[in-house]
């Protein structure tokens, strides 16, 4: 009989010295039982993409970061993640298996997955370097910020809708997200600049925030999303450069001019300031 998914990776992880997991979709229990018998001095990098939607409907675990920074590895997190990649020493495996127990074969109805060694001309060395180059690891801060706005019923509520902000291209566009709070409590014409109305209402829109939330909840929501988007997570990765630098970064990724790269990068780190402080590597 063909082995699973699961029984695989366990087979080759307790002599491992190098193990990285890379999945869209990451549940603790599967993550934990591939780890179960792992060589204790391991070095372990797991790479997944948290979506609030996800992680709120449980296809995705916020408890796996845990489960891998008690174990002195690296969680970090790729916003448009897609790939599921397998790398134990030098053993590289590719399919379409999360690792969850439907994905790796564990459950009484499983998915039906492939989870193999690639061709010859797949350069897992340079995927690797990618995977590690535009993901990023997250603070114990930005993780309070996650379980706060995902696990406070806001999220949860609406799921009914089955509809997600598109967070592709979207970055904030009103510089102060105060101003957010003021047009979703119709208070929008204590804003002075008819352009700031427009761009809080912009961002309300685009982030699809639901009707009838409290203040409170109205931020958490804004913060988990704003958490989630791709650009927030370049913001926080390029922070550590200095201003000029990671505003050059920001426009040669994103194909804007510099004068808007940086506005754009001061405008979200506001937002984070606010919304979710701790979150900039300079503010831990």
């Amino acid at each position: 009989m063909t082995e699973v998914p699961g029984d695989v990776l366990t087979r080759l992880c307790p002599e491992a010295c190098h193990i990285l997991i890379a999945a869209p979709y990451i549940k603790a229990a599967a993550l934990s039982r591939v780890l179960a018998d792992a060589n204790a001095d391991a070095r372990i990098v797991c790479i997944t993409r948290w979506d609030p939607y996800d992680i709120a409907s449980g296809v995705s675990d916020i408890e796996c970061r845990s489960i891998v920074i008690d174990r002195g590895g690296s969680f970090r997190l790729h916003p448009t993640l897609h790939a599921k990649f397998y790398r134990i020493d030098d053993v590289s495996l590719v399919g379409s298996a999360n690792l969850t127990s439907a994905g790796m074969g564990w459950s009484e109805q499983s998915n039906v997955e492939i989870l193999c060694r690639p061709e010859q001309h797949f350069d897992a060395d340079r995927f690797q370097e990618r995977l590690l180059r535009e993901s990023r690891e997250i603070s114990d801060r930005e993780q309070a910020s996650w379980e706060q706005s995902v696990t406070s019923g806001v999220v949860e509520g609406s799921l009914a809708s089955k509809t997600r902000p598109a967070l592709s291209k979207w970055r904030p566009a009103t510089r102060d997200p105060r101003h957010l709070e003021m047009a979703y409590e119709a208070r929008k014409d204590n804003i002075a600049s008819l352009d700031e109305q427009r761009a809080a209402e912009s961002d309300l829109t685009r982030l699809l925030v639901p009707e009838g939330l409290t203040t409170e909840e109205m931020r958490k929501w804004v913060a988990v999303w704003l958490l989630a988007a791709p650009f927030t997570s370049s913001v926080i990765q390029l922070s550590d450069l200095d201003l000029v630098a990671s505003a050059k970064a920001l426009a040669d990724q994103y194909g804007l001019e510099i004068t808007e790269a940086r506005r754009d990068m001061e405008t979200v780190q506001n937002w984070l300031a606010f919304l979710a402080p701790g979150t900039l590597p300079r503010c831990r």
